[in-house]
């Protein structure tokens, strides 16, 4: 099985979807992480580029992903959201079919952060015919600092699906802490206490230790299968 995490900046994928990341590569999935901006010029004096990809790489390497690939926006520091919703599309639609997943992961449309939104939209609009692809099934994550601060008013995250990660909190906080410049002290949300709160709670809403979770964006059966990977029933 081939899953595809797209998001917006370094740490995203690891606070949204990097346990479940971890679980998967565990079991033979090939998990391919995609960053489309680095944002590092935009929030973080005196970190480069280079720095930036060089800690991503160190933190796929954590949650065993077999490639990592960046879509470069951010090197003339602007905000995705602040690019034409065209040139996102076609930079996700690029990836979607060099990397040609079944599974994808990425941020809520409801994220307080403008270019979560943008990725957000931008995965819906290129995964919008699943029958024309490998795509079977688009799942939204959260992601602590940004999820969470939305009002309820605009676009709930309301999970649906959830992934037992319970042996995989561990490698999810040591990607973390590979951005140590994007990793703070409690209460605040985007702490490894806070991360593994989160955990512990989306698990207690499932009967399980630690879970990640998901909203279903879209998904493709086929009758007979499994489910959105397309193996066939035993």
């Amino acid at each position: 099985m081939k899953a595809l995490i797209i998001a917006a900046h370094p740490d995203d994928e690891t606070l949204g979807a990097g346990a479940t990341a971890s679980a998967l590569a565990q079991l033979g999935a090939q998990v391919h992480i995609h960053i489309l901006a680095e944002g590092v010029s935009l929030r973080h004096s005196g970190v480069t580029i280079e720095e930036a990809r060089e800690r991503c790489q160190a933190a796929a390497k954590e949650l065993g992903a077999a490639e990592l690939s960046f879509g470069g926006f951010s090197a003339d520091g602007r905000l995705l959201a602040d690019l034409p919703q065209r040139q996102v599309v076609e930079a996700v639609s690029r990836v979607l079919s060099e990397a040609g997943p079944e599974i994808v992961f990425t941020h809520h449309p409801g994220d307080i952060h403008a270019d979560h939104r943008s990725v957000a939209q931008a995965v819906g609009y290129g995964t919008r015919i699943l029958g024309t692809g490998p795509v079977r099934q688009v799942l939204h994550f959260e992601v602590l600092s940004s999820t969470e601060q939305q009002t309820g008013l605009v676009a709930p995250f309301t999970p649906n699906l959830f992934y037992d990660v319970t042996e995989h909190i561990d490698a999810k906080c040591r990607a973390l802490a590979a951005y140590p410049y994007e990793v703070y002290n409690p209460p605040h949300p985007r702490s490894l206490t806070s991360v593994r709160t989160l955990a512990a709670y989306r698990g207690t809403q499932v009967g399980v230790e630690a879970a990640e979770a998901f909203m279903t964006g879209r998904e493709l059966r086929t009758p007979g299968t499994a489910g959105p990977s397309g193996r066939t029933r035993r």
